[in-house]
């Protein structure tokens, strides 16, 4: 029987205390971010093709090592209740893990990084990260792509404005030298991110219902929750991801 194609999700949402585990009871898996992909990928259809895991380094998760043997096809790393300048021992090590990854060229996983995934990849590469001026974006929102973004086989059969789900107060203020920008919001000019050499990543959240991505404001902001539409769309981002860096066809 052939080999599945692996897929490891990263998980760094947050380490204790950092956010209250009940904002989520109301949540299918409560607050655990590996099923929550799990479930994403289920909707993209293409779970039953993958060979599926997912570590919690914000929880102490040892990284696979950095070297071809050992390490999956793809790589997602999602979203954090943390802010990448927080300086966290876990923090680090994934940063210098994911410059062992760039080391290792096309001959590396693909990688996808989510929100917070976004910023600490764009970081590593040099890009800056800072607070938005005008306060966080709490909505589902619309994404202008650019021109590269609209012939961008990462937004195949999608609108050709798509929406996205957004909860972050800090942003990539520029794109890293060599990457292209795939699409912007008015506050976000650097929203999605093809940095070649199979690396991608997204400011919004893909991942995430609109109805569970709400519990995230439901104790600091309840009158946000109600920002939030669904998407049915937005998983797709994922199955074009493994297709076009042929983890899957």
């Amino acid at each position: 029987m052939p080999t599945r194609p692996r897929l490891l999700f990263i998980g760094q949402m947050g380490a204790p205390g950092r956010y209250e585990p009940t904002l989520f009871d109301t949540v299918k898996g409560g607050d655990d971010e590996i099923l929550w992909f799990e479930h994403t990928l289920i909707r993209a259809g293409v779970r039953d093709r993958l060979d599926y895991s997912g570590i919690k380094v914000c929880l102490g998760d040892p990284l696979p090592a950095a070297n071809q043997n050992s390490l999956p096809d793809a790589v997602v790393i999602g979203g954090s209740f943390h802010c990448v300048h927080d300086g966290l021992d876990w923090q680090h090590d994934l940063v210098a893990w994911l410059k062992a990854l760039r080391a290792l060229g096309p001959s590396g996983p693909a990688v996808f990084g989510i929100c917070g995934g976004h910023q600490l990849m764009a970081q590593a590469l040099g890009a800056p990260v800072e607070k938005l001026t005008g306060g966080e974006l709490s909505a589902t929102l619309p994404v202008t792509l650019t021109d590269t973004g609209r012939d961008h086989p990462l937004f195949e059969d999608m609108a050709s404005r798509p929406c996205f789900h957004f909860g972050n107060e800090d942003h990539v203020a520029a794109a890293p030298a060599g990457a292209a920008i795939l699409g912007q919001t008015p506050e976000l000019p650097a929203a999605a991110l093809d940095y070649g050499g199979r690396w991608y990543s997204v400011q919004f959240h893909p991942e995430s219902t609109a109805q569970d991505f709400a519990q995230g404001w439901r104790f600091s902001h309840p009158d946000y929750m109600a920002n939030y539409s669904e998407v049915p769309q937005a998983p797709l981002i994922f199955r074009n991801f493994l297709r076009i860096e042929g983890v899957m066809t």
